[in-house]
């Protein structure tokens, strides 16, 4: 490209520096040819009839001028054709970048859908996250006033148990109600320890739900900014795309 300007302006330069000695030449022509022997400015110049300071002659001269023009024409042309081919690239590059264009705000459609469906995933899988754990923060209670209440009994079976070492003598009988109070008591405690694992259990499932609750928050969060730069910012300024006429530098 920058080759071919050079080119240009040095035809450009040659035809002006050749127009520009003809234009003198015409006019030392034209004022010979309106001289006469009553003109002002003439007088002897002895010797210059012996002086020969041309450097061309008739065929050589045109010739010049003639190499001049086939040389501006060829010049021109190849300017002609490169143009040509500017402008057909420009439109291919143009019809290109518009492909590209379209290309990507499908993918970028593609992704958002894909980022939108994710994210109500994870919002309905926090949903019921939030739900296990009240249900999780209620079987905990349910167990803590079971355990609470199996302390009573406890509490009643070893007083009675106890009340009863107080009988005297002979009275001092391991009968059915010894047997029975003492069957009661370890009932139960196996039944307390039982609901302590239970809410040792229940604790964990707790501990882990809202684990799982702080994760899904943070890739909520995560997906809400990804769906913001895609949605708003990114094919917010892609609403607008240049036309083939700016693309190609027309406008």
């Amino acid at each position: 490209m920058y080759a071919e300007k050079r080119s240009d302006r040095a035809a450009q330069h040659e035809l002006e520096k050749d127009l520009t000695d003809k234009q003198a030449a015409h006019r030392i022509d034209d004022k010979c040819h309106h001289l006469r022997n009553t003109s002002d400015g003439i007088s002897y110049y002895r010797g210059v009839e012996r002086v020969d300071a041309t450097i061309s002659v008739p065929e050589s001269w045109a010739k010049f001028t003639d190499d001049n023009i086939l040389r501006s024409q060829s010049e021109r042309a190849a300017s002609s054709k490169l143009r040509d081919d500017i402008e057909t690239l420009l439109v291919v590059t143009a019809n290109e970048m518009w492909n590209q264009f379209n290309k990507a705000n499908v993918a970028f459609t593609n992704r958002i859908s894909e980022t939108a469906d994710a994210k109500n995933k994870i919002q309905t899988h926090l949903a019921k996250t939030l739900q296990e754990i009240f249900q999780t923060e209620m079987t905990i209670e349910a167990i803590q006033k079971s355990i609470r209440d199996k302390g009573c009994s406890l509490k009643v079976a070893q007083t009675r148990l106890d009340e009863r070492t107080r009988r005297p003598n002979v009275e001092l009988c391991r009968d059915s109600a010894q047997l029975r109070l003492v069957n009661e008591v370890y009932e139960i405690d196996d039944t307390v320890q039982s609901l302590q694992q239970r809410l040792r259990d229940a604790e964990d499932t707790l501990q882990a739900l809202v684990h799982t609750k702080a994760n899904l928050e943070h890739e909520l969060a995560v997906k809400a900014n990804s769906l913001f730069i895609d949605q708003e910012k990114c094919m917010g300024m892609r609403k607008t795309f240049p036309n083939t006429l700016r693309l190609v530098g027309y406008i």
